[in-house]
């Protein structure tokens, strides 16, 4: 499927907006043109609803960026799932998240404005809408911390049920969890996964008894650390 986005682009030395059919690399054909035009009414009117619905939310959710940005994953999640014309192809090669994302309200705009995510695995919408999808990530409260774990690589967030099991472990762990905790974990995460773990489907062929032993290990050097009140 391609998708419409508009596209700040230098021309003849000044900065213009664009209009651009994604994945560019790919002729436009009358139909691919007509389908997008389509989506890109229909996304107007979702994220229009996103919007209005941003207005009535508690003030607590509007500033709170670990609740605003899983409320905008839940929508977003209803958006991919409201129609046809959103492919699996435009959610795996990511055109999609700058395509819903152009018409947000300024209180739910990032992603589109970093020109270096934007697009790409680690769009800011992709983010919050895995914060929403994945299973298991009510434990991390954290945005910073959701963010920490998806740089961290796409292997520990979408990965069947890696981040759920990692989450029980630490539902014991009785001291403040806050961002920089939340960012440990993830680093330490990357240290006990296996390195030929390139993939999500590497960890998803692991048992439960190994993915139980890894969040074992995370933990408890997570604590030791917190005991010595360093790093890890």
């Amino acid at each position: 499927m391609t998708v419409k986005v508009k596209r700040k682009k230098q021309v003849m030395g000044k900065e213009v907006e664009l209009t651009v059919y994604l994945p560019e690399e790919l002729p436009l054909t009358r139909d691919m043109r007509a389908n997008a035009d389509k989506l890109d009414e229909i996304l107007k009117e979702e994220t229009e609803r996103i919007n209005k619905a941003f207005e009535k939310l508690e003030k607590k959710t509007q500033v709170n960026e670990s609740e605003k940005w899983r409320w905008l994953g839940g929508k977003i999640d209803s958006i991919l799932k409201s129609t046809s014309l959103i492919e699996e192809s435009d959610v795996t090669n990511n055109n999609i998240w700058p395509a819903i994302g152009q018409y947000l309200r300024r209180e739910l705009r990032r992603g589109v404005d970093d020109k270096k995510r934007s697009g790409t695995k680690k769009d800011h919408y992709r983010k919050c809408w895995l914060y929403y999808s994945v299973p298991g990530t009510q434990w991390i409260t954290s945005w910073v911390g959701w963010d920490a774990f998806t740089d961290r690589g796409e292997q520990l967030v979408n990965s069947g049920n890696f981040i759920l099991v990692l989450g029980k472990k630490f539902d014991n762990y009785q001291g403040e969890k806050t961002s920089d905790e939340f960012k440990e974990i993830a680093k330490l995460a990357v240290k006990y996964i296996p390195t030929q773990s390139k993939s999500p489907a590497d960890i998803e062929s692991m048992s439960d008894e190994k993915l139980v032993e890894i969040a074992n290990k995370i933990y408890r050097d997570f604590v030791k650390a917190r005991s010595e009140n360093k790093p890890c």
